[in-house]
């Protein structure tokens, strides 16, 4: 649970990183429904990288978590720009900010993900009652 809360956290980090770009570079007009879309997105994006249990290195894991969640992103954006280069390049900076949250999350807090072998051997390890 810790490294779940620890990644969500890093995910609203991304997340006011994200909309401080889009607002500032002039991208997208500011409005509360369109912040709020992005913090949720990136908080959701943290969720499902420490939730995450692909047995895939730890960089791997994150940006191909960051770029699935962050599609719906990139798929927002298209549908309010056009077809352009900014859905497509927010396709790509979605997996740096998975790699972020996750290098974080598992270095910085060193928070690594479970297999689920070692949920195993720590649920047998609990003795009987």
């Amino acid at each position: 649970m810790k490294r779940i809360s620890v990644s969500t956290l890093f995910g609203l980090v991304a997340g006011s990183l994200c909309a401080s770009g889009v607002f500032l570079g002039h991208m997208l007009p500011f409005s509360a429904v369109t912040l709020t879309f992005i913090l949720l997105n990136r908080a959701v994006m943290g969720v499902v990288i420490g939730a995450s249990g692909l047995k895939l290195h730890w960089a791997w894991n994150g940006v191909v978590m960051g770029m699935l969640v962050g599609s719906i992103f990139s798929y927002f954006l298209f549908m309010n720009m056009g077809a352009g280069p900014i859905p497509v390049i927010n396709l790509f900076a979605n997996g740096l900010f998975g790699l972020m949250i996750e290098f974080f999350t598992t270095f910085v807090f060193k928070l690594p993900a479970e297999t689920a072998a070692s949920v195993l051997v720590r649920i047998k390890a609990v003795p009987a009652r």
